[in-house]
């Protein structure tokens, strides 16, 4: 009995690239007895054996629409042996991911952290993994969402955070967030005079010496001198009604001497003379003397005469005492050199 008829079915009709078709062919007219050989043929297709049903491998295919062609060949008949039947299919063409990265909060203090979280899809529907990485700072994550820690990282830059989204092709997107890590806050600008430190002069036969308690005073006030950049420190001497009525320039002589002890004392602070400015109250007050920092721009408004440091010297704290007290008769009344 000779062939009359095959018929052609494909399973799926329709893949993406790599995934596999199964050609099957079917003849008719066939005595059970016999058995036809099978070819199988298509253009631009790899398709071979010679049973009934064989695979075709898509991968290296492009995109669009292929036709196989099957032949079923009788060899013991001499006329009408061969039938042939074609099918087609759809290599579809594949898309990858999409992706969109958004961070929360996108502005942080430097060692702030911040989450960065990627919202993507498979058009295709295939399975999705996640990478992720930054251009400072450490992104740690595997998943949809990740942690930026931002320790370290150089405060008023941004950071970008980078999510690679792949699906289970090996089809793959990308999508950043920013990060703005915040500048540091602009320098807190002092324009009013302060006072930063006291000294009381109680010694009765040294009532100009730097004694132990304000040597302590005068080592903090040369850090703050130190601290500042900007400005200037005025120290200003003070007397009581009894001390002005017994001795001149007293006051002045407790604040050159506070001012020798920051430039040349064995505290070893060595301040520069230059920024230190010495006065002496015209008012009567106490027995001290008060440091204060007066900043750039700003003046100092106190009541007071600025001493000429050329009359009245300073002098160490181990100065002995003189050997009588000058009274207000006197004139430039300064303790004796050493």
């Amino acid at each position: 009995m000779p062939l009359s008829t095959i018929f052609c079915t494909i399973t799926p009709s329709s893949v993406f690239p790599g995934e596999q078709v199964t050609v099957t062919g079917t003849a008719t007219n066939l005595n059970p007895k016999k058995t036809p050989a099978y070819s199988w043929s298509g253009q631009g297709l790899t398709v071979g054996g010679t049973s009934p049903t064989s695979t075709i491998d898509t991968g290296g295919l492009q995109p669009g629409s292929y036709t196989v062609t099957g032949t079923a060949t009788d060899p013991k008949e001499k006329k009408n042996n061969t039938a042939s039947c074609n099918g087609s299919f759809t290599v579809k063409q594949p898309h990858p991911p999409t992706a969109s990265c958004s961070a929360s909060p996108d502005s942080v203090k430097a060692g702030d952290p911040s989450t960065v979280t990627v919202s993507a899809s498979s058009p295709d529907n295939f399975p999705l993994t996640y990478a992720w990485s930054s251009t400072a700072g450490h992104l740690s994550g595997t998943g949809a969402s990740a942690t930026l820690d931002t320790n370290g990282a150089a405060q008023g830059s941004p950071i970008t955070a980078t999510a690679t989204v792949t699906d289970s092709r090996g089809l793959s997107t990308t999508c950043n967030a920013t990060v703005n890590i915040l500048p540091p806050p602009p320098p807190v600008t002092v324009n009013e005079v302060s006072e930063v430190g006291e000294c009381k002069f109680m010694d009765p036969k040294r009532p100009w010496r730097v004694d132990n308690t304000c040597k302590a005073i005068l080592d903090d006030v040369a850090m703050r001198i130190q601290r500042e950049s900007n400005g200037k420190f005025v120290i200003v001497g003070y007397t009581d009604e009894e001390e002005t009525a017994k001795v001149t320039q007293l006051g002045a002589q407790r604040a050159v001497n506070m001012k020798y002890y920051l430039v040349h004392g064995e505290g070893g602070s060595q301040i520069d003379a230059s920024r230190i400015e010495v006065r002496t109250g015209s008012t009567v007050k106490e027995k001290g003397a008060k440091v204060y920092f007066v900043p750039s721009g700003a003046t100092f408004s106190e009541e007071s005469v600025v001493v000429d440091e050329s009359q009245v010297k300073g002098y160490p704290r181990n100065a002995p005492a003189p050997r009588k007290v000058h009274h207000k008769a006197s004139s430039n009344q300064t303790p004796p050199s050493q």
